[in-house]
């Protein structure tokens, strides 16, 4: 988590986002939608000359934050504890923070100052700060008693330099809350990021957590429209995505408990753990149910502790190999399509996939990994593919194109072909 200075929002998207096919527009609402069986129409409005358009898409994603009047539109409900605490967004100026800071280096502090607390976020480490003040509404503390003055003061206390030159930029209220949507689409239209939950920012989980819906849902629609996956893929979408970020939201709350966020007196939940174990949050999700064959269905979608695993439905693990005489890591295969891995022992598996793919009409990227000239990946010395990947030397993993196990044969079988053939249907739900 990074703050963005306020003068480039969205420079990165505007910069790269045309080089991608996209089409960006700022300053542009979407008024209406219209979703059929062939796809969905969209009306939008260019706010800067008041002018109307449509679009016309087979999917619309709504990424439309926490209040997303696309799920509005479609009734979908939410669920969870609600409203957590409210904060006030303070930006501001003060060039002589820098040298208190000193040589410190953080995302957040949180300030305990028993008369004014707070949360303090650098934006450029120079003269440029936010500062998260606590804010009651439900005491009936209204936001007009947030002037600049009394939030200059606030400051100055906060960070214990009374004479603190402190200019105020901008102000902007806010509450944290613990709500998911009870289901993550309807028909052709999916929910993203924040119209599909709200957590405590503590921890910076929601912003990682949009980010792996999109790329979840992303390979998923390019597997549709590109007709090597069944339209049912789509349906896993939430199926995956929803245990994720009610696990999560759970979790970003205790964590701003233990940092006893401003404005957020919750105990601390029992049995957590030292803030809230985030590496699990972050790292160790995994998919027990959806576009995955074998996964424990038991499993909880974030664990307590975070191991590394091959399992179907984990991330698969990260592993040093050359390519041609150019070190990269496994985890840079998985792009585009699935990749089938095989130890040394695995050529049967190769073979198998290659032929299973081809028939299925299914893009698939085979890799052996292995000492000489009939392995495509040659392993760094002192590593065991076949160890770290749970498998016997002759086994194989199958790893979607967003770096989950959707599948593995921990050993060689009777007819490799038949079971990658099943594997790949599954998955891919091609029989739906």
């Amino acid at each position: 988590m990074v703050p963005v200075q306020p003068e480039r929002p969205g420079a990165g998207a505007a910069e790269r986002g045309p080089g991608l096919g996209g089409d960006l527009r700022f300053s542009t609402e979407l008024i209406s939608f219209e979703q059929d069986p062939d796809g969905v129409t969209a009306t939008l409005l260019d706010r800067g000359s008041e002018r109307r358009s449509t679009v016309r898409a087979d999917y619309l994603i709504a990424a439309d934050g926490p209040r997303s009047p696309v799920r509005e539109a479609l009734g979908i409900g939410q669920s969870g504890r609600g409203e957590l605490f409210h904060n006030v967004s303070i930006t501001f100026r003060a060039k002589r923070l820098a040298d208190a800071v000193g040589d410190r280096h953080f995302i957040a502090c949180y300030l305990t100052n028993p008369e004014a607390d707070g949360a303090l976020l650098p934006v450029d480490n120079q003269e440029q700060w936010v500062f998260h003040a606590p804010w009651h509404p439900e005491h009936g503390e209204p936001l007009e008693a947030f002037n600049d003055e009394r939030c200059a003061q606030h400051i100055r206390t906060a960070v214990g330099m009374p004479d603190l030159e402190v200019e105020v930029t901008g102000k902007a209220p806010w509450h944290a809350a613990e709500r998911v949507a009870d289901h993550y689409s309807d028909g052709r239209v999916f929910l993203a990021g924040d119209s599909a939950h709200e957590m405590s920012p503590t921890g910076a989980f929601g912003s990682n957590t949009g980010i792996q819906d999109a790329h979840n849902l992303a390979w998923k629609l390019a597997a549709v429209m590109g007709g090597w996956a069944g339209p049912a893929l789509l349906e896993t979408y939430g199926m995956e995505r929803r245990p994720v970020a009610q696990a999560t939201s759970a979790r970003a709350a205790a964590r701003s408990a233990e940092h006893s966020h401003p404005g957020y007196s919750a105990p601390v939940t029992e049995g957590q753990g030292p803030q809230s174990n985030v590496m699990a949050v972050a790292m160790g999700y995994r998919y027990v149910r959806g576009a995955v064959a074998g996964a424990d269905s038991s499993a909880p979608a974030v664990p307590d502790h975070f191991t590394v695993s091959a399992e179907p439905g984990s991330r698969a693990p990260h592993m040093w190999v050359h390519r041609c005489g150019v070190r990269l890591s496994t985890l840079d295969l998985y792009e585009r399509t699935c990749v089938l891995l095989t130890g040394p022992g695995g050529a049967t598996w190769h073979e198998a996939g290659r032929r299973a793919a081809d028939a299925l009409g299914v893009p698939l990227d085979c890799y052996r990994v292995g000492e000489g000239p009939d392995h495509e990946l040659a392993p760094e010395p002192g590593t065991d593919w076949a160890e770290l990947h749970g498998t016997a030397p002759d086994g194989a993993v199958l790893v979607r194109p967003d770096g989950f196990v959707a599948w593995r044969a921990e050993r060689s079988v009777p007819d490799p072909e038949a079971a990658m053939t099943r594997a790949l249907r599954e998955v891919l739900r091609l029989d739906g």
